[in-house]
């Protein structure tokens, strides 16, 4: 008997599980609750990190975002800085030629020179941590870049 009661709730809490996930996932107001309350957020390795600068431009703005050296249990020696151009009630310019500080010291890190009709981009690099240019992500009035970032050894 003693086995037969225990099998039995063994297959309660097996059918239990599918029924409380259902449940769950259907409602978002709590979902939403339970992640707030826990304090996770999405990892700046896919947002691209917070938006550090804003620029304003006529017809459009560029999102300067924090660079982002995150692994999994330290710093990571390469990273990237994110950013972004979104267009005000226009479209983007054809062409976009700008110089980016993205580390805030007053001198610029970079320029990027970025055609959004063929989505092309190039980079010339202004310190000695910028390795690279990513591919130009295409979203509806927006266009957005990933600079690639080597940690500059600082002498002590």
């Amino acid at each position: 008997m003693k086995r037969l009661r225990k099998f039995l709730a063994y297959v309660w809490a097996l059918m239990a599980v599918p029924i409380l996930l259902a449940t769950f996932i259907g409602m978002n107001g709590l979902a939403k609750k339970l992640v707030d309350f826990t304090g996770l957020k999405v990892s700046p390795l896919y947002t691209g990190g917070e938006v550090s600068q804003t620029i304003k431009h006529e017809g459009y703005e560029t999102l300067i975002h924090q660079p982002v050296f995150d692994g999994l249990l330290c710093e990571r020696k390469n990273g990237f800085v994110q950013i972004g151009w979104k267009a005000g009630e226009d479209k983007l310019p054809e062409l976009i030629d700008e110089a980016i500080d993205f580390d805030g010291d007053g001198k610029n890190d970079f320029r990027i020179r970025l055609n959004t009709t063929t989505n092309t981009g190039q980079l010339e690099g202004y310190s000695s941590g910028v390795v690279s240019l990513g591919e130009v992500l295409v979203l509806k009035n927006e266009r957005i870049v990933r600079v690639s970032l080597r940690k500059e050894q600082r002498n002590k």
